[in-house]
């Protein structure tokens, strides 16, 4: 397909896109208030826990405390916080589902995220996602062994997933702060295999890649797509100086909480349409998931997510419009050996085919299993219709079969 082909296209999803959005946020007019918040965590022990990073950030995390159990670490995605395993809505709340079943659950928010009194410190608001792998990641593995005496397993949701692949990686800093280099330190490779139990990726992609003809593989790759990308990226190289905060959480809130029915416009708006299948959501458990699971992000985190979209594979961030040796996250996928579970469905923007090719397939564990969902979209694996019934047994029930086999083992 040549260009002016897909360009014409794009425009034409462009100006769908515009009228749906404006028919709904009509429609949403009629939408009902959303429900309260529901108490969904009688009689766990909820306790409060501080780490703090080698450069100084505290990390507030919430613990359902099993004393005894097998450790559990959620770790959130791009935009969110700890929160959206945690929302006060009974039957959408993995953590308090994990708790009850005997786990020992910790809810963590990487720095400059969360909810009080669960806010972690932003520091200058300088990170990138790297900082989040080298730093807040080992932070709170550590903090979680030293508390417990044992290894836990690690579920991450989109980039809390992303996440997990770079620390699970060894990754670590190297040379001048300014502009500093990842490289993977084989010694720091094999101590962070050693320190999971193993991980549980939700619709997390080791890159962005959709098959020929896929929307998004239109959009991104056809001349006016590309422009969008490049314009933003450059954009957001220059506003960090003086705006670090990108308040993509903050607005969202804005919207849904100061009009409650804005809810129906934002889940029918093109991002909502990318970020979940509205079809397997409800409009009160969706609101829940804005009020308390949305947060913002540096301009450094928002450039290199952006930049693995332009490049297709997911890349170090570098503070330079042009390198010539970034570290290459997708690339270097093999080097993972931990047991991992990954969880997608087929309505997932970031694709189901793209996770299985270059995560699943790409991976040295010895131990790794792929569910594919149908009828899911990205954020309702955490939170949609039937998670309850579909998807937090099928994690549990993982877990609970590797620690089986171990014990069998021993």
């Amino acid at each position: 397909m040549d260009d002016p082909q897909k360009d014409r296209i794009f425009a034409g999803m462009v100006a769908a896109a515009t009228a749906v959005a404006g028919t709904y946020i009509y429609m949403g007019l009629k939408t009902p208030e959303p429900g309260q918040d529901q108490e969904v965590a009688g009689g766990l022990t909820e306790e409060k826990h501080e780490f703090v990073t080698p450069d100084g950030v505290t990390l507030r995390v919430k613990r359902y405390a099993n004393p005894g159990g097998q450790p559990v670490l959620f770790c959130h995605g791009f935009n969110g916080n700890g929160f959206e395993f945690d929302l006060p809505r009974e039957g959408y709340n993995m953590a308090v589902y994990l708790a009850r079943r005997g786990f020992d659950v910790w809810i963590s928010s990487f720095r400059g995220c969360g909810v009080e009194p669960y806010l972690c410190d932003g520091g200058d608001w300088s990170h990138s996602i790297d900082t989040l792998a080298i730093l807040d990641a080992p932070t709170l593995v550590d903090g979680i062994i030293a508390e417990t005496g044992k290894q836990p397993f690690w579920i991450g949701h989109s980039m809390g997933g992303m996440v997990l692949y770079m620390y699970l990686q060894g990754v670590r800093f190297e040379g001048d702060p300014a502009d500093c280099h990842v490289v993977s330190d084989p010694e720091v490779l094999a101590e962070r295999q050693a320190k999971l139990k193993g991980g549980i990726a939700i619709a997390s992609p080791p890159a962005f890649w959709w098959p020929r003809h896929h929307p998004f593989q239109i959009v991104t790759e056809s001349s006016i797509g590309r422009g969008m990308l490049g314009t933003s990226i450059l954009f957001y190289r220059l506003r960090h100086r003086i705006a670090p905060k990108v308040r993509l959480g903050s607005n969202a809130k804005a919207m849904v909480l100061n009009r409650p029915r804005g809810i129906k416009a934002l889940s029918r708006s093109p991002i909502g349409i990318m970020l979940y299948n509205r079809r397997n959501t409800d409009s009160e458990t969706s609101t829940s998931l804005v009020k308390w699971g949305a947060d913002d992000v540096s301009a450094h985190m928002y450039i290199q997510l952006v930049d693995g979209i332009w490049n297709i594979n997911f890349r170090q961030y570098f503070p330079f419009i042009f390198r010539r040796d970034p570290y290459d996250y997708t690339l270097n996928m093999g080097l993972i050996t931990a047991p991992m579970l990954y969880i997608t469905g087929d309505m997932d923007f970031a694709n189901w085919e793209g996770i299985k090719r270059y995560g699943y397939d790409r991976i040295s564990s010895e131990e790794k299993k792929f569910v594919m969902l149908p009828g899911y979209g990205h954020t309702d694996l955490v939170m949609g219709r039937r998670v309850a019934d579909e998807v937090y047994p099928l994690i549990a029930e993982w877990m609970e079969g590797l620690l089986t086999e171990k014990l069998d083992a021993a």
